[in-house]
């Protein structure tokens, strides 16, 4: 018999769990190209975003999960830069994304990713 194991980059699924399993984020996801962040001297699009995080292209394959970056973020039509660090979340090698989670976002930065929201 021949074991497969799990591929790093996958959570398995518990008994009982299906593929389209309620979301559990605390915060809702958006989909948009509005949201651009500048960091690891690279511009990044978000894939998707939240007022937890954002998923990017992985652009920097050898930076480890649970690394933190420094950055500014811009959103489109807004005016305004706000600074903001992340931490490294999540890589999938398959999809060539990262997951990175705000840590100590400002106000600021929560305020224009609301307006962004509405």
């Amino acid at each position: 018999m021949n074991s497969r194991r799990a591929p790093d980059n996958v959570s398995p699924l518990k008994p009982g769990e299906h593929l389209f399993a309620i979301d559990r984020r605390a915060h809702p996801r958006h989909a948009s190209g509005h949201v651009k962040l500048t960091f690891l001297g690279a511009d990044h699009i978000a894939i998707n975003w939240s007022q937890g995080g954002v998923l990017v292209a992985d652009r920097h394959p050898r930076v480890p999960v649970g690394a933190q970056v420094e950055g500014i973020l811009t959103v489109a039509g807004f005016d305004g830069r706000y600074k903001f660090q992340a931490e490294l979340v999540r890589r999938d090698t398959r999809t060539r994304e990262t997951a990175w989670r705000f840590v100590n976002p400002s106000q600021a930065l929560l305020d224009a990713l609301a307006r962004l929201a509405d």
